[in-house]
Parts: C-alpha cells; sequence; structure tokens
C-alpha cells in the first residue's frame, strides 16, 4: 500500500509545535546526543504527522493512551485508506504498528517501523531502525 524512503535524519512534517530539524545528509553527526523516553513522546504524543508516499500523502496523529490514527489520501480520486494502531517508546527509540484498512475496513497492509531519535544543538536527528524498507 505504501512505501518509505530510509533516510538518516527526519522525513516529515511534524505538525504541532515547531522545532529543529537537520538536512539529511546521510550520517548521524559524532556528536549527537540520544533524546529521552520524555522527549521522543513528547515529539509525537498530540501531534501529527505527514509523509508524502508517492502516490499519495499519509497522516498521522499519536495519542497519550499509546494509540494513533491514520489517514492516506491518494493522488486518484476516490483513493483512501485508514489506519488504527498502537505504539511504544523504549530510550529514544519510537515504534508503531499500523494496521491499515479499505473502505470496508478489512486490514489490507500492517506497517510497522521504528525510529530512533539524536539531537544536535537544536535540531533533532533520526534513524530508521526497522520497518522502513518495506
Amino acid at each position: 500500500m505504501m512505501k518509505l524512503s530510509v533516510l538518516a535524519v527526519i522525513s516529515v512534517t511534524l505538525l504541532g509545535p515547531s522545532a529543529s530539524f537537520a538536512k539529511d545528509e546521510g550520517k548521524l553527526p559524532k556528536n549527537a546526543v540520544e533524546l529521552s523516553e520524555q522527549e521522543v513522546k513528547d515529539l509525537y504524543v498530540g501531534n501529527s504527522v505527514k509523509y508524502d508516499v508517492g502516490d499519495g500523502m499519509v497522516y498521522y496523529t499519536w495519542s497519550a493512551d499509546g494509540t494513533l490514527k491514520g489517514v492516506k489520501v491518494g493522488k486518484k480520486k476516490g483513493e483512501y485508506g485508514y489506519a488504527d494502531g498502537t505504539w511504544t517508546v523504549t530510550g529514544n527509540t519510537f515504534c508503531f504498528k499500523s494496521d491499515w484498512k479499505n473502505k470496508a475496513g478489512n486490514v489490507t497492509y500492517v506497517y510497522q517501523p521504528c525510529k530512533a531519535w539524536w539531537r544536535v544543538g537544536k535540531q533533532k536527528w533520526t534513524k530508521n531502525v526497522s520497518g522502513d524498507d518495506q
């Protein structure tokens, strides 16, 4: 259903409080410091992100109770999907599982990536740990 690029730094638009994100240079700087679990949670909880997935846009919103909602709006008229799922944070790593459903409500795709987070000064960096190679 969707395929996301594997990048060394953030490749999404946060639709919440402003944060400074680094340009993709393909590698993590040597002076990068891992974000705490709370800092990682704060990046997601109550915020939404927008991914450009090539054949449309995907929007996710993460709730404090560990759940998520997703919507995909395809480039073709009338093409869409929606997802329910869960998320967890361990250390500096954020993982989520989204069950993508068709118009009938049947699960057609399960997307399950993990992203690790660091800071260099005021810039935040992320690295795809697993799942984005699907």
